[in-house]
Order: structure tokens, then sequence, then C-alpha cells
């Protein structure tokens, strides 16, 4: 699996090992490694109206409804769940939410300075593809009252083909090189704190592993970059 040149700060603590020695300088430098992107990110979040924050959110929403129904899809499937006159219009919303979910973590990922490879595209592809695969079997395999099994098939060879296509776009697309490394020094108040924010959510993610006690969380919170 390929890796990211410069690693997010959550994702670093996330894979950061149990019983390793934590640093905090390790922290800081995955911090400023990537701060150019953060920077970006957080500067364009500050720019959009309320109307646009409101929409961003409700897009994330959406992509998250439909991750759910994704995997529930896949259920119905195996289980033969539905077979019935809503089999079709359940298979193909269904279809359509799983698209829907793939491109609410690809289409943000796109638009990223500097794009690193994500683990978290990465794996959502991934299920996706075994969902698709799974519910093709299904399709294909089991006896449907309502359906033919070649008709059936359809809609999850086009999903099966879209995450595919999704996958080779993320490790194409994707960049090699480390975002340019910012000067500490140069930075704004407001930038500064956008660093710290970013630390702590690190920090948040090693305290609740057990990587950093409670008693030195402040400690690191505050320590300089």
């Amino acid at each position: 699996m390929p890796r990211a040149a410069a690693i997010q700060p959550n994702e670093w603590a996330t894979t950061h090992k149990n019983f390793a020695s934590f640093d905090i300088g390790a922290l800081n430098g995955v911090v400023l490694d990537y701060a150019l992107v953060e920077l970006t990110l957080a500067n364009r979040w500050y720019r959009r109206t309320a109307l646009g924050k409101s929409v961003t959110v409700a897009g994330y929403s959406f992509t998250v409804i439909s991750l759910i129904a994704s995997v529930g899809l896949g259920i119905f499937m195996l289980t033969g769940a539905v077979d019935n006159e809503a089999l079709f219009p359940v298979v193909w919303v269904g279809v359509g939410l799983s698209c829907g979910a793939l491109l609410g973590f690809f289409v943000p990922w796109v638009l990223t300075p500097y794009r690193q490879w994500d683990r978290t595209l990465h794996g959502i592809a991934v299920m996706t593809i075994v969902i698709a695969a799974l519910s093709l079997g299904a399709a294909l395999i089991r006896r449907w009252d309502y359906a033919s099994n070649t008709v059936l098939a359809v809609p999850f060879v086009l999903l099966l083909a879209f995450a595919i296509g999704v996958m080779i776009a993320h490790v194409r697309l994707r960049s090699t090189e480390k975002p340019p490394v910012v000067n500490v020094a140069s930075l704004s108040p407001r930038d500064i704190e956008i660093l710290r924010k970013a630390r702590r959510r690190a920090l948040v993610i090693l305290r609740s592993r057990n990587v950093v006690s409670y008693k030195d969380f402040n400690g690191y919170d505050n320590a300089p970059f």
C-alpha cells in the first residue's frame, strides 16, 4: 500500500504504536510537514459564507448516511431481505447512495492541495468494492422472484466499476512529494492556533489510546512548535 509523503496528524496518531515512546517533537514534525495543507483547508473554510458552511456540513452528513446505506444494501442482497416490487428501487437507490458516499470522500480529496495518500478514502473504496462484489454474487446466484439475475446484476457491475475507478484515480492523482515547508516564525497567530488545534486533535487520539497520559496532555498541548 502506498504511503503519504506528508501524513495527516490524525492518521499518524491513529497508527502510532501503543507501546512505543511518544516524542512531542515527532508530532510537531508531522504537523509542520502537513501545515501548508492544513492552513489552506482552514482558510478555505473561514472564507466560506454561512450558507456555504451549512451546505458543506449537509454534504458531509449526506455522505455518512450514504455510507450506512451502502452497508445496508450489501446486507439486503446477501440476506434476500427485499424480494418484492421494491427490489429494483431499493437496489438502484442503494447503488446511487454508495456512489454518493464514494464521491463524498473523493471530491474533497481531489480539491485538497498536494493530495496525499488517504487511508480513509482507500478504505471506503475497498469496502465499496467488497460490497459490490458480494452483492453481485448474490444477484447472480440467488433466485429472485421479482427480477432476473442478469438484470439485477447490472447496477452492481456499474458500482464495482465506479469503485475501482475511484481507487485507480486515488493512486494516480496523489502527490508523492511533501508540501513546501512553512516557516513557523512567519505565521500569524491565527495560523499558529490552527496548527495547535490540529496537534490537539492528534493528542486527543493519542490520549484515548493511552499513548499520552492525562497528566502530560496539557504540557504537550501547550508546547511550542
